[in-house]
C-alpha cells in the first residue's frame, strides 16, 4: 500500500518542475513568470501544486530570494537530471539521422574570445554547419555559475574559483602579467615587484572580476595595497587607457596577443606566485554528460588555445 502511494506521488507534471527549477535557477517566481511569458501568480500555484502533490515544502517561507528546501533541490537536481537524458536523447537521435542540430551554448570570460582563437574556430564551423553556437560573456563567477546551472553546456575562463561540481575539461597555464605602453619607464624590465604595480597609475576592471580578486589575495599581509586610479568593465577601454600611456594594466597575455606582436604593448612578468600559476579552463558541471559535438568543440578549442599559447 506503501509503496503504490509512493509511486502515484512520482506522477507529476513536468511543466510543474520547469517553473521550480526556473524560479530557483532565476532567483524568484517573477522571474521565472516574465521568462516564460505569464503571470507569477501561475507560476506560485503550480509550484503550490507541486508540493501538494509531494506533499513536502519545496521552498522555504520567509525569503526574499527563492530558497529551496533539502526536498527542493533534490527535485530540481531531478529534473536538471531528466532535461539532459532528453537532450542528450535528441542529439543522439540528430547522429543517427546523420544531422548536426542542436544548439550548443559556450560561456566565456570578457577578452579571451579575440579575433585569432575565432579565427582558429572556422574549420569546426565548417564541419557542423547545423549546429547553432551561443556565446555568452561573462565575468568569471557568472560563467561558472551558468555552467552549474545549465545555462551554458561549457565554459571558457580564465582563474576559475575552486568549485567541487565543476569539472576542468582542459587548462593551460596563463600567469597574470602586469601590461604597460612601450615608453613606460619600466617597459625594459624583465619582471615587476608588487610593490613597483601599488606605486603605478593602474586601469583594472571593476570589483567582482577575478583579476581584482587575485590583487586582493596576492597582497594579502604586505604593508601596502594596489588600488587602480581608473576602473571600467570593458577589456577594451582597459585596453585603450594603456595603448594611451594613461595607465597599466593586468592581464593575461592571450588577451591582448596582438598588441604584445605589434609592439603596442609590453607585458612583464609579475614577481608573485598567485599571479605566476593561474590558468586558463574549459569546464563543464561534474555530471553532465555532453553530446558529441559540444565535446568535439571542446577538443578544437583546447588545440587552438594551446596554438595561440605556443605563439607567445
Amino acid at each position: 500500500m506503501e509503496l503504490s502511494k509512493f509511486s502515484t506521488s512520482l506522477d507529476f507534471q513536468d511543466q510543474r518542475l520547469k517553473y521550480l527549477f526556473l524560479s530557483y535557477q532565476l532567483g524568484s517566481m517573477r522571474a521565472a513568470a516574465d521568462q516564460l511569458g505569464i503571470a507569477a501568480s501561475s507560476v506560485s500555484r503550480q509550484i503550490s501544486l507541486l508540493q501538494s502533490e509531494l506533499s513536502i515544502d519545496l521552498i522555504e517561507t520567509g525569503t526574499h530570494r527563492i530558497r529551496l528546501t533539502e526536498a527542493g533541490m533534490a527535485t530540481v537536481d531531478y529534473y536538471r537530471a531528466r532535461a539532459g537524458q532528453h537532450e542528450a536523447l535528441i542529439n543522439r537521435l540528430n547522429e543517427l539521422r546523420g544531422q548536426h542540430l542542436g544548439k550548443t551554448t559556450v560561456a566565456v570570460g570578457e577578452g579571451l574570445f579575440g579575433a585569432q582563437l575565432i579565427g582558429k574556430l572556422q574549420s569546426f564551423f565548417n564541419a557542423y554547419p547545423g549546429l547553432h553556437t551561443e556565446i555568452l560573456i561573462a565575468p568569471t563567477l557568472e560563467v561558472q555559475h551558468r555552467v552549474m546551472e545549465d545555462q551554458a553546456q561549457i565554459g571558457v575562463l580564465f582563474a576559475p574559483h575552486p568549485n567541487p561540481g565543476l569539472r576542468r575539461q582542459f587548462g593551460i597555464k596563463q600567469p597574470l602579467r602586469a601590461i604597460v605602453h612601450p615608453d613606460h619607464p619600466l617597459a625594459g624590465q624583465k619582471s615587476i615587484t608588487l610593490e613597483q604595480l601599488s606605486s603605478m597609475e593602474l586601469v583594472l576592471p571593476s570589483r567582482g572580476y577575478r583579476v581584482r580578486e587575485l590583487v586582493t589575495l596576492s597582497c594579502k599581509g604586505k604593508p601596502f595595497v594596489i588600488e587602480p586610479t581608473i576602473t571600467a568593465n570593458s577589456l577594451q577601454v582597459i585596453i585603450d587607457f594603456v595603448k594611451a600611456n594613461m595607465a597599466s594594466t593586468l592581464l593575461a597575455e592571450v588577451m591582448i596577443q596582438p598588441e604584445l606582436k605589434a609592439g603596442t604593448l609590453v607585458a612583464l612578468e609579475v614577481e608573485c606566485p598567485e599571479m605566476n600559476s593561474t590558468e586558463l579552463q574549459i569546464i563543464r558541471r561534474q555530471s553532465r554528460k555532453l553530446p558529441p559535438v559540444t565535446q568535439e568543440l571542446i577538443r578544437h578549442l583546447a588545440r587552438s588555445i594551446s596554438k595561440l599559447s605556443m605563439t607567445d
